[in-house]
């Protein structure tokens, strides 16, 4: 059982760079809480409601794709939203069930780029700068193409209800074949399921906005701890490249340092880089638990849910806007899994650029007993960091073969319907 204090962050944390637009939706859904927030445990209670809502949603949706469809391609895009919607589900009821190592490691993340921006110089502060720019760029394209398919779905819901009542409260007739369900009946069959406005109408629309905002909002919020990993291990490279002892001691003028001080400050550095690289590989750790499970959800599913959408638009006759959401869908899904699996390989290839970042420094320079300790620090450094989700290496290798592997299977399906 989570207790509130716990889970509470400082309002300074709600200002991190990478992370803020992220954390004022989490507070909105109770993920998160301020220490200074009022009634906090209201946070817990609605990040409650939200997480069975999503599951309720989830299985509705479920209930009504079980039923079946008479043409396949009529029910491609409500299989592909329920789909959609049970991945989001494990996403968020993971995040429910681990919010103490959410909450860890944005505390960490907040600690560290405070202590950070005291320390940095004008290159490392341009590197914040480019992830926080990189994060936000990549947090807007993954949430456009929801929010453009939800507005399109709300504007038909309002439109057709003012103005066509006949085929958004008639149900009998929609499923007699006389009058075409809304789009949002399409996406979220609440109606067909229960004729109720309330639960037919209100619901899909609650739903909907769950979706679309819920959908980015877990995936773009994994990347930019993903990303601030790759900052870490980039700012880490670079220190080591050149080596500078005055990072421990700003005081220190090296021209006046004697042979044997040098060599205690420069093993002292080598020390705090090692100790740093431990970290590093500490929050990757951390992180990967946080993630695994959905990761690999994710990695089953959207693999399968690609191949049918390919099969349902080469069997049947989609209209131009079952077109635009199955290619919104297939985007979307390519989009999350190509974000894991790409920053994944920027964290491995970032860190093994790490031994090099040794190799790279004056080390002929240095003293041999200095000398000695950066032979043992390239050897460590020469570890393999990698990371997995369950049984599944998250690296660019994996996502081609998941495309091929989609691939595959549509070119499969396609010959044994043509036979």
């Amino acid at each position: 059982m989570f207790r509130v204090k716990e889970l509470l962050l400082s309002r300074k944390t709600f200002n991190t760079p990478i992370f803020q637009t992220h954390l004022s939706c989490f507070r909105w859904y109770g993920y998160v809480a301020s220490e200074d927030q009022k009634k906090a445990w209201f946070s817990l209670l609605r990040c409650t409601v939200f997480t069975a809502s999503i599951w309720l949603s989830c299985a509705l949706m479920l209930g009504r794709v079980f039923r079946g469809y008479e043409k396949l391609i009529d029910g491609a895009t409500s299989c592909a939203t329920a789909v959609q919607y049970f991945t989001v589900s494990i996403a968020t009821l993971n995040a429910y069930v681990q919010r103490d190592r959410v909450i860890a490691l944005l505390r960490l993340v907040h600690s560290d780029l405070e202590n950070f921006m005291t320390e940095a110089d004008d290159q490392e502060l341009e590197l914040l700068a480019i992830t926080q720019v990189y994060t936000r760029t990549i947090t807007l394209i993954l949430w456009v193409p929801s929010v453009v398919a939800g507005l399109i779905a709300y504007l038909d819901c309002i439109y057709r209800t003012f103005f066509l009542p006949q085929t958004v409260f008639n149900m009998p007739a929609v499923k007699r074949g006389e009058e075409q369900p809304i789009l949002l009946f399409q996406l979220f069959p609440f109606g067909e399921l229960c004729d109720n406005f309330v639960i037919g109408y209100l619901g899909p629309c609650y739903a909907l906005a769950l979706g679309i905002t819920t959908i980015p909002l877990w995936h773009t919020f994994i990347t930019c701890l993903m990303k601030y990993v790759n900052l870490k291990l980039q700012i880490l490279n670079k220190r080591v490249r050149e080596m500078d002892i005055t990072r421990l001691n700003p005081n220190l003028v090296i021209d006046r340092l004697t042979p044997s001080e040098l060599t205690h400050w420069r093993m002292q550095l080598c020390k705090e880089f090692v100790e740093e690289q431990l970290r590093i590989r500490k929050f990757v750790q951390e992180l990967q638990n946080l993630i695994r499970v959905p990761v690999m959800a994710d990695f089953m599913i959207f693999s399968v849910l690609m191949c049918f959408l390919f099969f349902a638009l080469t069997v049947g006759v989609p209209s131009k806007m079952d077109y635009f959401f199955m290619f919104i869908y297939l985007f979307v899904m390519a989009g999350i899994l190509w974000m894991y699996h790409w920053h994944a390989t920027l964290i491995v290839e970032c860190h093994d650029e790490l031994s090099l970042a040794y190799y790279s420094c004056e080390w002929y320079t240095f003293e041999i007993p200095v000398q000695r300790m950066l032979l043992f620090v390239m050897m460590h450094a020469q570890r393999p960091m990698r990371m997995r989700a369950l049984l599944v290496d998250l690296n660019l290798r994996t996502f081609i073969d998941i495309v091929r592997g989609a691939y595959s299977y549509f070119n499969l399906l396609r010959s044994s319907h043509l036979y």
